[in-house]
């Protein structure tokens, strides 16, 4: 590729001269132009292919790098596999009866225990005594009343003195007392009972599918806190709705009481207009002179008129 690169450079080059030759010898050839030219998009066709050869080239060795680290991967798999197979291999297998060797398998006894383990408590034991008496008595040498005195010996003899009767033994008291027994164990004394009773089933979860259902509600997927959260929403919503609607009426009731203050305001206010001129209206009247009545037409004035026409 390299040698492909340098003979267009050179080949261009050579073209480039030649042109400026024949231009400096005030000659120049259109044929030398063309030929520069062709060199010219030779060598822009070479680094074409040399780009894409670099390209290739970059690519090649990536996945030069890819292989290698697959083939590193395989042989770390293969090894493991390897050592995973002689581990198996030298491991001491148990080979256990094909039939159970008991009636109940320990799965269905571990469920059992399981199920009844929230509602069952151990047996209330022996009935309560009040005072337990001790499994054995030991018998014990009874202690003389008085010791023997070197001076009770006599002629080689020993002589011993009676002794006191043994004492009663006193009985021993072992039981706790009955405040202690119940702050140590609240349910003693109490009745026991291997089932839940009737409060515990109606507080269950079985009574609440129940209620849901009765109010029409879709035990599975539901979520108390969401529903007591839109609840909430939707309390907040209708609270809000009314005080809306509260301030809407307030400001209704507020116009209505202006617009009824307003219409009082100029309804005494034209009353004492019609007051005032009404009470102009009789001053006036009393002030002016009396009003003379027409006279009435008479022929009489035309007559006359007639007759100083006529002179």
């Amino acid at each position: 590729m390299n040698e492909l690169i340098d003979a267009r450079f050179d080949r261009l080059e050579k073209a480039l001269t030649s042109l400026i030759n024949s231009i400096h010898q005030y000659h120049p050839s259109t044929a030398l132009a063309k030929d520069l030219d062709a060199a010219d998009q030779e060598l822009g066709h070479g680094l074409e292919q040399l780009q894409a050869h670099q390209s290739n080239h970059l690519r090649l060795e990536t996945l030069r790098q890819t292989s290698s680290t697959l083939d590193t991967q395989i042989k770390t798999t293969l090894q493991s596999l390897a050592s995973t197979r002689k581990d198996i291999t030298t491991t001491q297998t148990t080979t256990f009866p094909s039939t159970p060797n008991y009636p109940v398998s320990y799965a269905e006894l571990l469920n059992y225990a399981r199920r009844i383990s929230k509602t069952t408590m151990p047996p209330a034991g022996m009935a309560k005594q009040d005072v337990i008496k001790p499994a054995q008595e030991t018998s014990i040498a009874p202690t003389p009343s008085g010791t023997q005195s070197p001076a009770a010996t006599m002629n080689g003899r020993s002589v011993s003195t009676p002794f006191a009767p043994p004492s009663a033994p006193a009985n021993a008291n072992t039981s706790l007392p009955e405040i202690v027994t119940q702050y140590l164990n609240p349910l003693s004394g109490q009745p026991f009972i291997p089932w839940p009773t009737e409060n515990a089933i109606r507080n269950g979860s079985l009574a609440a599918n129940q209620i849901l259902a009765e109010k029409g509600i879709e035990p599975r997927g539901y979520d108390p806190a969401e529903e007591e959260e839109r609840k909430k929403r939707e309390e907040e919503s209708r609270k809000q709705k009314e005080e809306e609607e509260k301030l809407a009426l307030e400001e209704r009731e507020r116009k209505i009481r202006e617009q009824r203050e307003r219409q009082w305001r100029e309804e005494r206010e034209r009353r004492a207009a019609a007051d005032a001129s009404r009470e102009n209206g009789t001053g006036v009247a009393a002030a002016a002179p009396a009003r003379q009545e027409p006279k009435q037409f008479q022929f009489a004035s035309l007559d006359d008129d007639d007759d100083d026409d006529e002179e």
